[in-house]
This record gives structure tokens, sequence and C-alpha cells, in this order.
């Protein structure tokens, strides 16, 4: 079996498209890899169907949680902040992996928006909060992990992806009804890299990427790039992936926040910490506070959807 830990600058591919697993490889590589100065790890992956929101958001503002569970589309969180994101096999996400002290997200963007410009005649800039943007259009997002030792900084690429189920998918009904400290996502129009140019594919992107990679970084070693499937490295990375796969992680790592339901009018308040609902303030004769008071307000979405009434 390959190691994967081991420094220099090298392109990893994961098999594998499933989110928890994907998550699970790169905070794994990021915390146990033989980290050198001045050297890069590029990590590339993509995913089936699923949204990701940031390691300090509220996922029932930032997506329509009964839509994902009637498509079966999966729902994370990462460890990384920032904002949520849809994914899906035409989109790619992209992880630079280095030193604390050679972390630096301004030189990643520019690199990739250079490398995609000149291969395939765009004009792709990267914007002020570390978006890149196609003319008004986004088409992608930043965000990034610091640890004393190391760094990643990771965004995605819409290459191909189905826009109206990015969507659809990231239309909170829930989001007026939600006051919180939680970060928000910032709300933009999207494109498709092959929207502007038809002849962009997921493989042609992989491939330029790989050895503009090697050239950026003066590597001479352009066989420092393997395919790999995670499932090899499970037992190493399962601590992460369980996490991940957690309904506490996903639910009760979200930030306090109050929950808004009107029931003919009359305002239903109810306080959420650590996912947990810890004070209703409402009618009494309206909703049955016992039932819901210290349950974990995940648990009981559905019942406190069925109190909104107008």
């Amino acid at each position: 079996m390959q190691s994967i830990l081991r420094g220099g600058n090298r392109v990893l591919i994961s098999k594998s498209t499933n989110v928890y697993t994907n998550l699970a490889l790169e905070r794994y590589l990021a915390e146990n890899i033989k980290h050198q100065p001045k050297t890069r790890l590029l990590l590339l992956w993509r995913n089936q169907p699923c949204v990701v929101v940031g390691r300090y958001q509220n996922p029932f503002a930032e997506s329509d949680i009964k839509y994902l569970a009637e498509k079966q589309i999966d729902l994370a969180r990462r460890y990384s902040g920032g904002g949520t994101c849809y994914h899906d096999l035409g989109n790619l996400n992209v992880t630079i992996v280095t030193t604390r002290e050679d972390y630096n997200r301004k030189k990643n963007l520019h690199w990739i928006v250079n490398t995609l410009n000149e291969a395939f005649n765009l004009t792709l800039h990267v914007t002020d909060r570390d978006d890149i943007f196609l003319d008004t259009f986004k088409v992608t997002g930043s965000a990034s992990r610091l640890e004393r030792l190391y760094a990643y900084h990771h965004f995605t690429l819409l290459i191909n992806s189905c826009l109206n189920d990015l969507r659809r998918s990231l239309k909170s009904e829930d989001q007026i009804k939600i006051t919180s400290k939680a970060t928000p996502s910032v709300r933009s129009s999207v494109l498709n890299l092959a929207d502007r140019n038809n002849s962009i594919t997921y493989e042609k992107t992989i491939a330029l990427l790989i050895e503009k990679f090697f050239q950026w970084n003066n590597e001479k070693n352009t066989t420092n790039c393997d395919y790999i499937d995670p499932l090899l490295y499970y037992e190493q990375m399962k601590d992460f992936e369980n996490e991940l796969k957690s309904q506490k992680f996903l639910y009760q790592a979200t930030p306090p926040f109050v929950y808004t339901v009107e029931h003919e009018k009359q305002p239903i308040e109810i306080s959420v910490s650590n996912g947990i609902i810890t004070d209703i303030k409402g009618n009494d004769s309206i909703i049955d506070k016992k039932n819901f008071l210290g349950q974990l307000f995940h648990a009981v979405y559905h019942n406190i959807q069925k109190l909104n009434k107008t």
C-alpha cells in the first residue's frame, strides 16, 4: 500500500465520491503528512450530490433540510469556516495543504485563476472575499483551516454542476425564522465554467491542474501524482469520518439560535443551544412545552413545522 503521508510537492486525486470520506481524508492528510517547508500537497476530489455547511453555520438557515432528505442528498458540516456549498460530480474540490508558515490563500487563488484563464480563454478574477468570479458570476468559494503546524485552503470549481439542484438545495425557508450569530453565507449568482467554454470538462481540468501545479512549484518529479482509494486507509481515518457522519457534529455544533414560528399570528420563540431546546416563549395553549424542552431540535423539527400556521 502506497504511502500517502510522504512530504514534498505532490498531487493526490481521491477515487471516492463520498463527502464524509473525502472530508475525513482531507483532515487526515493535513494532520499527518510529513510537512516540508516551501512545498505543497494538492488534493483533488469530488462528491455525489451533497450540501456542505461551514464549521460555524446553521444548516437549517443554509439549506432546505426537508428537500435534502426527500432527494437523499447528503448534508455535512466541514472542519473549516466559510459558507455553504453544493457539491456534485460536476463540481471539483481543490485542497492545498502547506505548513502554517507557507499558507497563502491569495497566492493559491491567483495560481488557479491564471491557470484557467490562460488554458481556457476565460476572464476569471479573485475578489476581496477570496471568491473567484467570472464577470458577475461566482464559480468558487474559499475556506481554510489553520493549525499551529499546518494549514489547508480549499475551494470549489463549478465546472458542469446541476445549477437547478444547487439553487433548490440551498433555498431555505427557515432562514427568516432564525436569529443567530452563526456565519451566514453570502448569496451570489453562479455559473458553470463549461457554460462559458463548452470544451471545459472535469477530466481536462484535472489534467491541467496536475501539470501546472508541478510547474508552479518548480517540481521536476512530475510523477509524484497518485489516484488513491481512501477506503484503504479507513482505520487511520475512521475517527474523523465517524465524527463527520454524526448527528452531534452536524446539528449540535450549530451556534446558539432562536427559531420563531407563528401560529395564527402568535409568535413562538424556541431557543436552541448545543442543538438542544432550552427555552420556549409563547402561548401555552398552542404548544405543549414539556414535549419539546430538552429535546434535540433536529429530532423534533418536523413536529415544530406543524405549529407554523398563519
